[in-house]
């Protein structure tokens, strides 16, 4: 194989700069405890093997990276272009708008950072040993060089999809434990897709197709991104596994930047339940500023998949969520051009009609939930803006 001098030979497939985010706030640390969930064997006499160490303490440089995992090879030639150009501009917006949503609000520079975080997440997805093998079963890529291009391809393919979604980044500033890093940054959790279906055994997620998954990221060791369909928050009782109406993949939408939930407290209980469900989701590998804080199984209270977390784990709280039944622009003496929530452009059409009868009267239902639970904790109800609406 022949390269030039400055090759990039490995690749760091979680971003040095992300793993930077998780250092424990205040320690002025510059490592992580880093664990092998599976390190390998070393042979011994007589049939007898033993296990290389499982855990290290080690700096960003040598965490989350791979050899060769981008290289592309033409004949006795290789390029490491997916390195520095498609995944470096990449990793620059995708930097800044990590910060951004850190401390969300509708401000200067909320559509840019949107755009670049769709972006991020649709790569980073794809780009981890775990995201590649998804892109070869997604693209029916036989080997890896195949799954490179398919990835250059298809790197966005969801972001339809979670741009139609609910957007909500929740804290644990007063958690004793803190988010962790995992070597498949974009998460799932489905309720009813457990970790050994043949779905994940086959695509390594639960489908973002389906009504019932979240998307989970974490920011930092503080904060965390999740994405929730929107028919989820209507009618929380309905099957999980059920496929969202109409998901649609590189389609033209809107999504109103004001509406993305933030400032929402998770307790400590619910760290560990994020952590468990980052740590279940990792290929390999998974990393944190304690080594106590890599085993969140062992601080579990509900293991059960189903019940993880609690009834309104990763849930976004539906008060905040206005019916919105279409986003119209345009108009005028120019053209129009709209969809409704479903992302039917036919805004008022009879199955969009027949889901909103059903969905209205769970929607209220799952609000009152919300607000009983809050009369439970002795808390009172949020007050909601109605210009937010």
């Amino acid at each position: 194989m022949s390269a030039s001098s400055n090759f990039t030979v490995g690749n760091h497939y979680v971003p040095q700069w992300y793993q930077k985010r998780f250092f424990e706030p205040g320690s002025g640390s510059s490592t992580l405890f880093y664990l092998d969930k599976t390190p390998d064997k070393i042979p011994l006499p007589h049939g007898k093997v033993k296990f290389k160490k499982s855990i290290y303490e080690q700096g960003t440089k040598k965490c989350f990276k791979q050899d060769h995992l981008y290289t592309l090879l033409f004949g006795e030639l290789a390029t490491d272009v997916i390195e520095k150009k498609f995944f470096g501009a990449l990793d620059q917006r995708g930097n800044e708008a990590v910060g951004f949503f850190e401390d969300y609000s509708y401000r200067e520079g909320a559509h840019e950072a949107f755009s670049a975080m769709l972006d991020y997440l649709a790569a980073q997805l794809f780009r981890t040993p775990k995201g590649l093998q998804l892109i070869r079963v997604l693209a029916g890529a036989p080997d890896h060089q195949r799954a490179l291009y398919a990835l250059l391809k298809y790197w966005d393919l969801y972001k339809t999809i979670w741009s139609e979604g609910v957007w909500e980044v929740f804290h644990c500033k007063n958690s004793p434990t803190k988010f962790i890093i995992s070597d498949s940054p974009v998460s799932t959790y489905n309720k009813e897709v457990f970790p050994g279906s043949k779905e994940v055994t086959r695509y390594g997620i639960a489908l973002f197709e389906r009504i019932g998954t979240h998307l989970v990221f974490p920011l930092d060791a503080e904060h965390c991104l999740c994405i929730t369909n929107l028919q989820y928050i209507r009618n929380p009782k309905i099957k999980s596994t059920k496929f969202r109406e109409n998901p649609r993949y590189y389609g033209q939408g809107y999504f109103d930047l004001r509406k993305i939930q933030r400032g929402r407290e998770v307790s400590e209980d619910e760290v560990i339940a994020v952590n468990h469900i980052l740590k279940t989701n990792a290929l390999r590998y998974i990393a944190s500023s304690r080594e106590e804080w890599l085993y969140p199984e062992n601080r579990l209270k509900e293991k059960f998949w189903t019940k993880v977390g609690g009834p309104y784990f990763l849930h976004p709280d539906p008060r905040k969520v206005s019916f919105t039944t279409a986003i119209i622009s345009g108009g005028g003496k120019g053209p129009s051009f709209g969809t409704n929530e479903y992302g039917h452009y036919d805004i008022d059409n009879s199955k969009a009609k027949k889901l909103r009868e059903v969905e209205w009267r769970t929607f209220q239902a799952a609000k009152e939930a919300w607000d009983e639970r809050d009369r439970r904790a002795g808390r009172t109800s949020p007050k909601i803006d109605l210009n937010y609406f």
